[in-house]
């Protein structure tokens, strides 16, 4: 799907929503003398067929189990099924088994309130990783409203931290900062607050970090030492874990190679050492961190199988947010390396990706607003309905809103170089197969000398003198000047709708600036380039006259 065909999904999609929403609050206003009842609890928590063919053997094992189970005895076998579900949670697979018995055993009717309180804890937790947002937000407010229902302060702060999470996943970060904010634990005493604690901690830590506010994510970070003193050894290194692997994420972004070394070998030993994981996926956190310093320092041993093995065994069921973290990586690797033909493939799996998470939210809406307006019967003073529809109608908005910035994020990206945030190699091909049958002139250059450079003062020097040369180009680019790094220390200049004479003098001031510029090293840099106009074979042309500047003294340009 292209950008514009996108666009005009999300707006088709908003005035839907809208309307819908409209119709159901005027349908509700017209009942207003019948009987009230809960909206949530009347409605049952959606149950996905499983495809029983396709269950792997561990998820039919523990399918079997449960359903030896007879419906009476799930008041008090209901703990037991959620422990035997455990199993599954590092258990890649397209059906999410697990979702499935915890919504049989709430929709039996069977359980206490108390019971179906614990249930839906640990239900909201796994049905994330299904990628049904508007599901998942349900599941949390109806949570949330039996925990206040039964004064329960430890299952309210949980439920608001998770629809913290949810806004978290896809984008509202500074949203999400603000609500984790205003839960108060202050002067509490429930049972297990400092595990409610750790996790406002941790999710306030990731929040920081994906707005670049990295100390308040360490601030975050160091506060939580204190909470684990009094909890078990397993439960501690899974804390540990997922703080190491945040600090990874941080000591990369701010290119501290061995500070990130040393956090992620210490996640490594954890890993090796845990019994018993707290948290699903915790060692596909691990590979994703580990490909992701390879990427940056260790590129002959970046695996990009890892990543794409990740990618094809979470497309249905996979945490949003380390999805997202498995496709910039990939991307990224593509981009770096020239691959643009599996950039794009990349870039066609993850719009599928996006838009496969969206239909499924927006269709889950529809039906779930079509059916209530059947259904339900709630008082007009019920304002607690309205807020809950809002919410629902709000994340189907963030999704396509998401999905968009997206789309257009990676499409600029895929055309620009990294290292001099001017035009790459693909959106000089797009610019020369635009320009096929017209007239425009072009100038083709390379850094002199650029491999001595290279071996005498070091890479990181080289990629600074291309990093500047950079900045100069940038300084006369316009809609008639067009700059591009085709390659290594390759770059080109399209001249459009200018006279030749023009162009020759901006050539010239370009290599002048480059002759003229101070470096930190004794050292001149100098370019030869070869000028052509526009005759049906100019790349090969300026390359002639390249090589012809080179054998001719170089720090010239053939024109």
């Amino acid at each position: 799907m292209n950008i514009k065909t996108y666009r005009v999904f999300i707006i088709l999609s908003t005035v839907l929503l809208m309307l819908s929403l409209i119709f159901f609050i005027v349908t509700r206003i017209n009942k207003i003398e019948k009987k009230e009842s809960s909206f949530l609890q009347s409605m049952n928590i959606s149950t996905e067929p499983l495809n029983l063919n396709k269950l792997l053997p561990l998820e039919k094992e523990v399918l079997d189990n449960f359903k030896k189970i007879p419906k009476n005895e799930y008041s008090y076998k209901y703990k037991e099924i959620i422990e035997n579900n455990r199993s599954l949670l590092n258990l890649h697979s397209r059906q999410n088994v697990g979702a499935y018995i915890l919504k049989s055993i709430l929709n039996s009717n069977e359980l206490l309130p108390e019971q179906r309180l614990y249930t839906l804890n640990k239900l909201r937790i796994i049905d994330m990783l299904s990628g049904n947002i508007v599901e998942t937000i349900k599941i949390t407010i109806e949570y949330l409203d039996l925990a206040k229902d039964l004064n329960s302060e430890y299952d309210v702060a949980r439920a608001k931290i998770g629809l913290s999470s949810i806004i978290s996943s896809l984008g509202g970060n500074k949203t999400t900062i603000a609500m984790l904010k205003h839960i108060n634990l202050e002067n509490k005493s429930f049972d297990s607050i400092n595990r409610v604690k750790i996790s406002r901690y941790i999710h306030l830590a990731e929040n920081y970090f994906f707005i670049e506010e990295y100390e308040k994510s360490f601030e975050c970070l160091n506060k939580i030492s204190n909470l684990l003193k009094n909890e078990p050894n397993d439960y501690q290194m899974n804390i540990l874990l997922l703080e190491n692997f945040l600090k990874t994420s941080i000591f990369l972004k701010l290119n501290n190679s061995e500070k990130a070394l040393e956090t992620l070998n210490f996640s490594k030993s954890l890993l090796d050492n845990i019994k018993k994981h707290y948290f699903a996926d915790l060692n596909n956190v691990y590979i994703l961190n580990l490909e992701s310093y390879n990427l940056k320092y260790r590129p002959q041993n970046f695996n990009a199988e890892n990543v794409k093995n990740y990618i094809e065994n979470s497309q249905q069921i996979g945490d949003i947010i380390y999805m997202k973290k498995a496709y910039d990586i990939l991307f990224q690797y593509y981009f770096e390396t020239n691959k643009f033909t599996e950039y794009r493939e990349l870039e066609l799996i993850h719009n599928s990706y996006l838009k496969r998470i969206g239909n499924a939210n927006n269709k889950f809406f529809t039906l779930y607003l079509i059916e209530n307006l059947e259904n339900e019967r709630v008082a007009a003073e019920n304002k607690k309905l309205y807020i809950h529809i809002s919410i629902l109608l709000l994340g189907s908005l963030f999704i396509s809103i998401i999905s968009f910035k997206k789309i257009q994020y990676l499409d600029k990206k895929s055309k620009i170089d990294a290292l001099t945030n001017i035009g790459n190699r693909l959106s000089f091909n797009i610019k020369i197969d635009e320009l096929k049958d017209k007239s425009y002139n072009m100038l083709l250059f390379d850094v002199d000398n650029f491999k001595k450079i290279n071996d005498t003062y070091g890479h990181d020097f080289g990629d600074e003198v291309l990093a500047t040369i950079g900045k100069i180009l940038k300084t006369i680019e316009n809609k008639e000047i067009n700059i591009y790094r085709v390659g290594g220390e390759e770059f080109s200049i399209i001249f459009t709708n200018l006279n030749k004479t023009f162009c020759i003098d901006s050539c010239e001031f370009i290599r002048k600036s480059i002759e003229n510029i101070k470096w930190k090293h004794p050292i001149i840099v100098t370019m030869s380039g070869g000028f052509s106009h526009n005759n049906g074979n100019i790349y090969i042309e300026c390359d002639l006259k390249l090589y012809k500047a080179k054998s001719s003294g170089k720090n010239m340009i053939i024109y």
